[in-house]
C-alpha cells in the first residue's frame, strides 16, 4: 500500500507520515472484525492477556493508543447487525486473566439479541483454560470430578468414598431397584449454571416429603461438596447450597422409661425357640430349607455383653479373643465397610474401629463367654473355611453380609419383639452401665465412644432436678422464707 505503513502490532494500515486519512483510518472503538477471529474460535492469539491493539500515526511525534483494559472488564457491546440468515449479531470481550473472549449472541430483533448479550454478561465466569469444569459442566460430570478427587485424598477412607458413591450413582444391579432416587437419576443431568439455589433446594425438599429425611440430608452433604469444586474452579463465586433452607431441627419425643432393660431375658429366650426351628409370633415354624442359623443367638449375646456395634460384631477376629485369661476379654480391632467392586456384596474389614475411641478390650459376661465357646466348637466341628479368621463368618467362608443378617434378625424377633434392633441392645448396655456406676464415662467407654455422643444417643436416665425439697416443705406449711 503505496503512502502507508502497517503497524507491527495490529497490522492496520496508517496513512502516509504526517498525515491521517481518516476515510482509511480505523475506529479505536471497534478494530477490524479479523482481530477477533481467532479468539472467537479458540484459535491462539498472538497478543497477551493485557495487551490489546494500538494503533500508532507517525509525523511530528505523535502517538496515539488505546489503553489497556483492566482485567476482569468487558469491552462496549457492539451494535448489532442484521446477518444474510436474518439474525440480529452483537458482540462483546472480556479481558480476563487467562486471556481475551470472545462473546456473541443471536436474536430474531436488534433488542433481542441486545437482550441475550446482556444475560451472558450477567452470568459469565472468567475460567481458566483446559479447566475441567466449567459452567455447562453436568452435576453428574461434576460428581465423578468430586469422587475422583477423594479416591486421590488420604483423609477420605473407602467406607467413605463408598457412601457417597451409593448416593451419587444409581445401582446396575439386576436386583436393585432402578427407580431408587440418586443424585445421577434427579438433578444430575443439570448444568452448573442451572443448579440454583431454588432448584437444588427443591430436590431436597421432595426428598424430605417423600419421608427420606436422612437420604435429603446426605444428598445436601454430597451438593455442597460439588458445588465447592466449582465454586473452587471459578465456575461459581459462591456455593448455592449455602443458600438453601436448613432442615429443621426435628422435636425428639418425650422420654420415659424404655423397655430395653426388662426385654433382654425374654429375647434371648425366644431368639434360640426360633433357632431351633420353633414357632414364634409372627414367624411360622421351620419345616424344610436350609436348617436355621444358630450365629443369631451367639450375636445377640455378644452384643448383649459388650454392647458392641453389628458391624464390629462380623469383624471380631479369633485372635482378638482370649476366654483363657482369668478375666476372658475381647478386643475390637475392626469394623466391616462396604466398598464396590469388593466380593460378597462389597464388605470387607477395616484393620480399624469406626471412630477414634473404638480400639478397646471389654471383660466378658459369663453369657457371652459360653456363646462364643460354642461358636468356636462350631467353626471346629463343621470345618468352615475362615480365611479371614473372623468370629462369624459365613457359611461359604467369606465375610458375614450385614444386609442379609438383618432379614435373620428381623425373622427371629418376630411381632412380639419388632422393635428391637442391634442398636437397640448397644443402647440398653449402655444405659446398664452408666445405671449401675453412675458415670457416662464409662459406659462411654464400654461403647467405644465419647461421652457426649453416649449421653446423647445411648443412655436412658432420668434428668435429676437439684434438692429443693426445703423450699417446697415451708410452702406447703405456710412458713415464711428468710433468704
Amino acid at each position: 500500500m503505496r503512502g502507508s505503513a502497517v503497524t507491527a502490532a495490529t497490522g492496520w494500515p496508517t496513512s502516509a507520515p504526517g498525515k491521517v486519512n481518516a476515510s482509511t483510518q480505523p475506529s479505536l472503538a471497534t478494530p477490524p472484525d479479523d482481530i477477533t477471529q481467532g479468539i472467537s474460535g479458540g484459535h491462539s492469539c498472538a497478543l497477551g492477556a493485557n495487551q490489546h491493539p494500538i494503533l500508532v500515526t507517525r509525523g511530528k511525534g505523535i502517538m496515539a493508543g488505546r489503553p489497556a483494559r483492566p482485567v476482569g472488564t468487558f469491552s462496549t457491546p457492539s451494535e448489532p447487525r442484521k446477518q444474510r440468515n436474518g439474525k440480529w449479531r452483537t458482540t462483546v470481550r472480556h479481558y480476563g486473566a487467562w486471556g481475551i473472549t470472545f462473546i456473541e449472541r443471536h436474536g430474531d430483533t436488534s433488542d433481542e439479541a441486545s437482550i441475550k448479550l446482556a444475560e451472558a454478561i450477567r452470568d459469565f465466569h472468567d475460567v481458566p483454560l483446559g479447566t475441567p469444569v466449567t459452567r455447562t459442566t453436568t452435576l453428574n460430570e461434576l460428581a465423578r470430578e468430586l469422587l475422583n478427587s477423594m479416591c486421590q485424598d488420604p483423609d477420605c477412607g473407602p467406607g467413605l468414598i463408598e457412601d457417597y458413591r451409593r448416593e451419587i450413582e444409581v445401582s446396575h444391579d439386576k436386583r436393585a431397584n432402578p427407580e431408587t432416587i440418586k443424585i445421577e437419576n434427579t438433578i444430575g443431568r443439570l448444568q452448573i449454571w442451572q443448579a440454583t439455589p431454588g432448584e437444588l433446594d427443591r430436590h431436597l425438599k421432595r426428598l424430605a416429603a417423600l419421608g427420606l429425611r436422612r437420604k435429603a440430608k446426605q444428598h445436601k452433604v454430597i451438593l455442597r461438596a460439588m458445588m465447592q469444586i466449582a465454586v473452587l474452579h471459578g465456575v461459581l463465586s459462591t456455593n448455592p447450597v449455602n443458600s438453601v433452607d436448613a432442615f429443621r431441627r426435628s422435636r425428639p419425643p418425650a422420654r420415659g422409661k424404655v423397655p430395653d432393660m426388662t426385654a433382654l431375658p425374654a429375647f434371648r429366650a425366644q431368639v434360640r425357640a426360633w433357632a431351633r426351628g420353633e414357632e414364634v409370633p409372627g414367624t411360622p415354624a421351620y419345616t424344610t430349607g436350609p436348617r436355621r442359623d444358630w450365629t443369631m443367638v451367639w450375636v445377640v449375646d455378644v452384643i448383649s455383653g459388650t454392647g458392641v456395634r453389628p458391624y464390629e460384631a462380623f469383624a471380631i477376629l479369633l485372635d482378638d479373643i482370649n476366654l483363657a485369661a482369668p478375666d476372658p476379654y475381647l478386643e475390637v480391632t475392626g469394623t466391616l465397610v462396604q466398598i464396590r467392586g469388593a466380593g460378597n456384596g462389597g464388605w470387607v474389614r477395616k484393620p480399624v474401629p469406626k471412630s477414634e475411641n473404638g480400639w478397646r478390650r471389654i471383660l466378658l459376661p459369663h453369657h457371652s463367654v459360653e456363646s462364643i465357646n460354642e461358636a468356636i466348637e462350631h467353626l471346629e466341628l463343621s470345618a468352615t473355611p475362615n480365611p479371614h479368621g473372623v468370629l462369624f463368618p459365613a457359611a461359604n467362608g467369606s465375610l458375614r453380609n450385614p444386609n442379609n443378617f438383618g432379614r435373620i434378625w428381623r425373622a427371629a424377633r418376630g411381632d412380639n419383639f419388632a422393635w428391637v434392633t442391634p442398636r437397640t441392645f448397644r443402647r440398653g448396655v449402655g444405659t446398664a452401665v452408666d445405671n449401675a456406676t453412675g458415670s457416662p464415662e464409662d459406659a462411654a467407654r464400654q461403647l467405644g465412644n465419647t461421652a457426649a455422643v453416649a449421653k446423647t444417643h445411648y443412655i436412658d436416665r432420668p434428668e435429676t432436678v437439684p434438692d429443693h425439697r426445703a423450699i417446697l416443705e415451708k410452702w406447703a406449711r405456710g412458713e415464711p422464707d428468710n433468704r
